[in-house]
């Protein structure tokens, strides 16, 4: 008697830690889904100003990921859209003195080519 309910605790406690995993994969998906990228292209002219882009606007809310090239200009930020929006980033930019012209995607290649 014993042994067939510990069988079955045993057999509940599995089908309840599966579950979970599984809702913790959906989860991960659908935070994926929820991120959005935007580029602007700056007039960034040293390491410095790179630097403090980088240490200004990483840290807005919502921001996932940062990332500045000095040699094309630009400036990708990949975001999530319920936390911040693509005009506050612009704003966070313009407020440290930089451009902030946004880029759309088809044109990202072209000015990576410059």
């Amino acid at each position: 008697m014993k042994t067939n309910l510990m069988k079955l605790v045993m057999l509940v406690i599995f089908g309840l830690s599966t579950l979970t995993g599984f809702s913790q994969e959906n989860k991960k998906e659908s935070k994926k889904a929820e991120l959005k990228t935007v580029c602007f292209k700056s007039n960034l002219t040293c390491h410095g100003c790179v630097n403090e882009v980088k240490e200004n606007v990483a840290y807005e809310k919502g921001v996932k990921d940062l990332k500045v090239d000095l040699n094309t200009n630009l400036i990708t930020i990949t975001y999530k859209p319920n936390k911040t929006t693509e005009e506050k980033l612009q704003k966070s930019i313009t407020k440290l003195g930089y451009a902030a012209n946004k880029v759309e995607n088809k044109k990202i290649e072209e000015v990576e080519k410059e």
